[in-house]
């Protein structure tokens, strides 16, 4: 994956994650519960489970 690709991808998910941060806990803790359905092993390293 090239330098920049991974820039714009690392941008977006930073975007998605502050949107989301910014919108409250409802919003914050209906990420979560969607990380946690769709990558189980993601959410078990960043200790969301």
């Amino acid at each position: 994956m090239s330098l920049l690709l991974r820039d714009s991808n690392t941008d977006k998910a930073r975007f998605v994650i502050d949107a989301v941060r910014n919108k409250g806990e409802a919003a914050r803790s209906e990420m979560i519960a969607l990380l946690c359905d769709i990558d189980p092993f993601l959410s078990e390293h960043l200790g969301l489970m």
